[in-house]
């Protein structure tokens, strides 16, 4: 019995010693944590396996560490370089590693400067750029409570990516989320529509005019028409006014996820889980190939960066390669 009652009883003060230690050591961590060097910045963000072809594998030896269902990346300033180099090699590559796109611009909004295109004055389709101005135009001419149905007429665009059902109804605010997070052929025609159609169009037109961007026309509020066209440097400059104007839709393009009501929208942008990602779109048709307009926060100053591609068979790789070059 005496034996029993031993083992009980230093089994409970071995427990209770336990304790003491971790309560000691968390007192202690709350001590240290706000003492540590200023230099380095905690992030969680999702692990980056969707810039990750199928079957691949990223390399643990990058100084993350799993928490969760989040990957810590701790990093200074002076690492992004590496950040970008990992970036670039996750990413499918150019057969001859070179850029793809047949017409890009890289400029750096802060200060003004030109500093890469090809082609970058060059008219080509730019599909789903388009929302950006049609965003634009539905934000000046649409009371944001406006109720807006998804008619059959709507429904009848090609592409459904929101998954609308015929005669639901949303408020304008709640369209702008599956319109810029997922590219909503539906959501444009429906901000088109309830306007009315052609006059919708023309404010496009008169707005682009009106920023200076004179290479860009558009003939629907989609995308889909390869009569929409423009230039890098033209998408450039909208993007530069967005940021300037109207940044809330950039706020909108950088979400990973919306729901409301039955709809949850989830945005397939690979650019989301870099810190220096600021916004922008990405589009593709037949006739436009890929296409995206991108800003972010690059360099030591954070500086903003545009980086436009058209034309493009491997538009992140391009991208990526455009910002390798101006670091």
């Amino acid at each position: 019995m005496r034996q029993f009652f031993t083992v009980v009883f230093g089994g409970l003060l071995a427990i209770v010693a336990g304790i003491g230690i971790a309560y000691g050591g968390s007192r202690a961590w709350i001590a240290v944590k706000p003492h540590l060097p200023s230099f380095f910045v905690s992030i969680h963000i999702p692990i980056l396996s969707d810039l990750v072809a199928s079957g691949d594998h990223v390399p643990g030896a990058d100084g993350t560490s799993i928490s969760g269902f989040s990957r810590t990346i701790r990093y200074s300033a002076a690492e992004e370089e590496d950040i970008i180099n990992t970036a670039a090699q996750m990413l499918p590559q150019s057969p001859t590693g070179t850029i793809t796109a047949s017409a890009y611009v890289v400029r750096n909004l802060t200060t003004g400067e030109f500093l890469i295109g090809h082609n970058a004055d060059q008219l080509v389709p730019v599909a789903s750029l388009t929302k950006l101005v049609t965003a634009i135009v539905a934000r000046k001419v649409t009371d944001p409570t406006e109720r807006i149905t998804v008619g059959r007429n709507v429904m009848a665009t090609y592409g459904n990516t929101a998954e609308f059902q015929a005669g639901e109804t949303f408020t304008a605010n709640d369209l702008y989320y599956p319109l810029l997070m997922v590219s909503s052929n539906d959501a444009a025609e429906a901000f088109a529509l309830a306007y009315g159609r052609k006059e919708f169009i023309q404010q496009m037109n008169d707005f682009v005019q009106s920023i200076g961007a004179y290479h860009s026309y558009f003939a629907d509020a989609s995308g889909l028409s390869p009569y929409n066209i423009s230039s890098a440097n033209d998408l450039a400059l909208i993007l530069d006014w967005i940021r300037k104007n109207d940044p809330h839709i950039l706020e909108i393009t950088m979400e990973k996820s919306r729901t409301i009501r039955a709809h949850t929208w989830v945005n397939p942008t690979h650019f989301l889980s870099w810190s220096t990602y600021l916004g922008g779109k990405n589009g593709y048709t037949p006739e436009a190939d890929r296409t995206g307009a991108l800003l972010f926060a690059h360099g030591s100053k954070k500086e903003v960066y545009s980086v436009v591609v058209l034309g493009s068979e491997l538009r992140d790789q391009d991208v990526v390669t455009l910002l390798a070059k101006v670091r």
